[in-house]
């Protein structure tokens, strides 16, 4: 016999105080989990580039909140974007009276802290070791050639490629039938900013995960600030990602961790009815 439910969906913008900007996640609160299939099947029905699923924890747990989150193909270990959304949505439509959340997560105990109108994530670091990256891809990505090229240390698969000019980022259109089926996970490019309210100009591609251009990315932020604080001298950076819709991250290195700020602005909420 099937059971119906009715599940609470939010959509929100994140990483832009404005609608039709930053990146849009789906934020889906849970009383308890349901099936993987189910929630990957929920995520490739919202298509958008991540849903994040909440499922409050007890008192005798060590967070307030689990939280997962699926591509329109596969769960991924981090994502900031839908992070930032969860929260919002937690503070501003579901009651949440806490200062700080804590979320238990596949990348650890995460925290989501109020700040005003914003709200800053602490994530963990993800450190960048050098690599050659196969030709094929790079000219995947268009003619520019990087000056640098690196992978995401706890990513066996995420390449990073750092070019000397911010114009070569912004004007990128890379083959994407090519890029999935040359790079197993996701390609970051970055390049120093071009102009004096940011640091650096990056973007992130990820056709093999059913994403060509992810909008905005908090993980992404997580490789490139740190590399950036680092190449700059500097504790804090402000970092452009330049897809189509664009958007902004403040971003502080903490030891260990990344520390990045942003706003969100809710686009629209409903219900799903599912029968299991």
């Amino acid at each position: 016999m099937m059971t119906r439910y009715n599940l609470p969906i939010y959509q929100v913008d994140a990483f832009t105080p404005k609608m039709f900007a930053g990146n849009p996640a789906a934020v889906v609160p849970l009383l308890a989990w349901l099936p993987d299939a189910v929630l990957q099947a929920i995520a490739l029905e919202n298509n958008l580039s991540e849903t994040a699923f909440i499922v409050k924890l007890g008192p005798q747990e060590n967070a307030d909140y689990h939280i997962r989150w699926f591509t329109p193909t596969v769960e991924v270990p981090l994502c900031g974007h839908a992070t930032l959304a969860s929260a919002f949505v937690l503070f501003t439509e579901l009651g949440c009276a806490l200062s700080t959340l804590r979320l238990r997560s596949k990348s650890g105990i995460l925290t989501a802290q109020r700040d005003g109108d914003a709200i800053i994530l602490d994530f963990p670091k993800q450190p960048v070791v050098p690599v050659t990256v196969a030709d094929k891809i790079i000219a995947a990505l268009g003619p520019d050639q990087p000056s640098q090229q690196f992978r995401v240390q706890s990513r066996d698969t995420d390449f990073v490629l750092v070019y000397d000019h911010a114009d070569a980022v912004r004007k990128m259109t890379p083959d994407m039938s090519a890029l999935g089926k040359l790079a197993e996970r996701g390609v970051i490019v970055t390049a120093p900013s071009d102009c004096a309210q940011y640091d650096m100009v990056s973007r992130y591609f990820l056709p093999a995960l059913g994403i060509n251009e992810d909008p905005v990315t908090g993980y992404m932020h997580c490789v490139v600030a740190p590399y950036w604080a680092h190449r700059l001298g500097k504790e804090s950076v402000t970092g452009y990602q330049a897809s189509q819709r664009g958007g902004v991250i403040e971003c502080r290195i903490a030891g260990e961790r990344v520390h990045l700020k942003g706003v969100a602005v809710l686009y629209l909420k409903g219900e799903i009815y599912i029968d299991i």
